[in-house]
């Protein structure tokens, strides 16, 4: 039986990047300040543990499907927009990560919101896409600096002079 399903690939390249962003947090973020803290870099070991987990759930999945006999359907071939979804998308996700460096994050968060909104999911209600980017940027201020009371990046606006 051919192993055509993109779940074999997608499960390993999921792994791949988990053990790659594993190794990006223990380099790159620093460890907890005294022991019993979970520090810094918890929530990124958290996150990598569980796509390696999922990962490894795809994987094995898939080839489950293939020993039974129910997993050689082949999938269909991404669309044009189904293409261009994904490449706005991470284009977007740059975008933010320097709008986020320079204006910071209450100007970046609703500009990259409505953009999302607007020009890669096609809403149309300028009520709608302002009301969900006013509510996550300031639910995303309630939960990370009042809650948690961690710093939002502020920006630089030294480059507009």
């Amino acid at each position: 039986m051919p192993l055509n399903r993109l779940d074999r690939w997608l499960g390993p390249g999921l792994i791949l990047f988990a053990l790659v962003w594993l190794w990006l947090a223990f380099e790159y973020i620093p460890g907890a300040r005294a022991p019993g803290e979970p520090g810094p870099r918890a929530f990124p070991i958290l996150l990598g543990a569980v796509m390696a987990g999922l990962g490894v759930l795809m994987t094995v999945s898939a080839f489950v499907a293939v020993a039974r006999g129910t997993g050689a359907e082949r999938t269909d071939p991404a669309t044009r927009r189904e293409l261009a979804v994904v490449a706005a998308t991470f284009g977007l996700l740059v975008a933010y990560a320097f709008l986020m460096e320079r204006i910071g994050f209450f100007a970046a968060t609703p500009i990259a919101i409505a953009i999302a909104m607007r020009g890669i999911l096609g809403v149309r209600r300028w009520r709608q896409t302002l009301g969900l980017a006013a509510g996550v940027t300031v639910g995303c201020w309630l939960f990370f600096v009042v809650l948690l009371k961690t710093p939002l990046p502020r920006g630089t606006w030294l480059w507009l002079l």
